[in-house]
C-alpha cells in the first residue's frame, strides 16, 4: 500500500509541475498597420528612349564592390528591342575615367548582364 500512496503523490506532483509550468495564455497586443510598398511600375518599351532607362537603370543598381569606387555619367545607345542575346553599348565614368561596357540581354522581360569593352563613341 506504501508502494500505492508513493506513485500516487508522484503522478499529483507530475501532474502539478507541469500545470506550473504551461505558457500563459496569449493577451491581444496593441493593433500595428503595416503599408505594403507599391508594386513596381511597368515600364513601357519605347526604342526612342530605351537607352536613357537602361542608363538610369544601371546607375540606381551600380554597387561597386570597393567602398572607394564612384560610378557618374551612365549613358547607353537606344536599341530598338529587347530580345535575347541583343546588345547595347554603355559608357560611364568610374572613378574619373569614362569606360566602355556592353549591356547583353539575357532574358525577354529586360534582364541584362554588363561586361567592359572598348569605348565605342
Amino acid at each position: 500500500m506504501k508502494n500505492f500512496a508513493t506513485a500516487c503523490a508522484a503522478a499529483v506532483g507530475v501532474v502539478l509541475v507541469t500545470a506550473a509550468c504551461a505558457a500563459p495564455a496569449a493577451t491581444p497586443g496593441p493593433t500595428t498597420t503595416v503599408t505594403a510598398t507599391p508594386p513596381p511600375s511597368v515600364v513601357v518599351f519605347d526604342p526612342q528612349t530605351s537607352g536613357k532607362v537602361l542608363a538610369e537603370r544601371i546607375k540606381a543598381r551600380a554597387k561597386p564592390k570597393d567602398p572607394g569606387v564612384t560610378i557618374s555619367g551612365v549613358e547607353c545607345k537606344n536599341f530598338p528591342d529587347i530580345k535575347v542575346n541583343t546588345h547595347t553599348d554603355c559608357q560611364m565614368v568610374v572613378n574619373g575615367v569614362k569606360r566602355g561596357y556592353r549591356a547583353t540581354f539575357t532574358e525577354r522581360d529586360g534582364h541584362y548582364e554588363i561586361k567592359a569593352q572598348e569605348l565605342t563613341w
